[in-house]
């Protein structure tokens, strides 16, 4: 049985609605606080807590995961310095990205970063073979196995009702929390993503707007007085991170 015959029946409509392209969104209340539901890594004692929307079917997600998560992890989580959380969000093909959500959940809990790191590493293989019209619920199952899960537990989980009102849960809650694009972060209580100077204003004209830069709460991210490139590397984030460390202290 594939992936996309188990997933046919997802009423992923509010992916489309999720992901509209806009750059800059106003976030929404509470969206920065802590929920019962979120998946959290770090010292629970931390000065700083960021939140990371990620889809599945996201390749600039599986960028940032492959080549800027693990020095964020090894300089930052692993030291005690910050928390980490990632809330799960739908971006086309919605069939990839829910089977992502759904296997994510699947595996024990305390191995639900390991999935989620496998998920994003083998991006390219599940898009390859799904192209193909190959055994993508093979590399599923492959994921799962690593991961503390079985073929049996996962097809469970793929055919469980209750997966379809989570994956659309998913996408209500991003949508509703003024997610537009992934990646996108919440840190230091306001969303941080990558656009231009100006975004949300009316009138504003991309053709002429110049390199994208980091926005926090909507306005230029400024550390020493400049602009931060919107480019996600790790030298970006590890600058962006020990600002907000920075800040976080001065303000103690």
């Amino acid at each position: 049985m594939s992936v996309k015959r188990i997933l046919t029946s997802l009423s992923v409509f509010v992916a489309a609605l999720t992901f509209t392209g806009a750059t800059q969104a106003q976030l929404a209340e509470g969206a920065g606080t802590l929920r019962s539901t979120d998946r959290v890594i770090g010292n629970t004692d931390a000065d700083l807590l960021i939140i990371e929307y990620a889809s599945f079917a996201c390749p600039h997600c599986a960028h940032f995961q492959t080549d800027v998560w693990p020095m964020i992890r090894s300089e930052f989580v692993e030291t005690g310095l910050i928390r980490y959380s990632i809330r799960p969000m739908l971006t086309a093909p919605p069939q990839i990205a829910g089977a992502g959500v759904i296997l994510s959940e699947c595996v024990p809990d305390d191995r639900y970063f390991d999935a989620v790191d496998l998920l994003f590493h083998e991006q390219a293989t599940i898009f390859e073979t799904a192209r193909e019209g190959g055994d993508v619920l093979a590399v599923y199952n492959r994921i799962a196995a690593a991961t503390g899960g079985s073929e049996e537990t996962l097809l469970a989980c793929f055919q469980d009702p209750a997966a379809n009102e989570h994956v659309n849960a998913v996408a209500v809650q991003a949508s509703e929390d003024g997610i537009r694009s992934t990646p996108a972060f919440i840190i230091a209580g306001d969303l941080l993503s990558i656009g231009h100077p100006g975004d949300g204003e009316a009138g504003h004209n991309h053709a002429t707007a110049g390199p994208t830069v980091f926005l926090h709460g909507g306005d230029p991210l400024m550390i020493d007085g400049e602009t931060v490139p919107g480019r996600l590397d790790e030298d970006s984030f590890r600058r962006i991170i020990l600002h907000f460390l920075d800040e976080s202290d001065s303000a103690d």
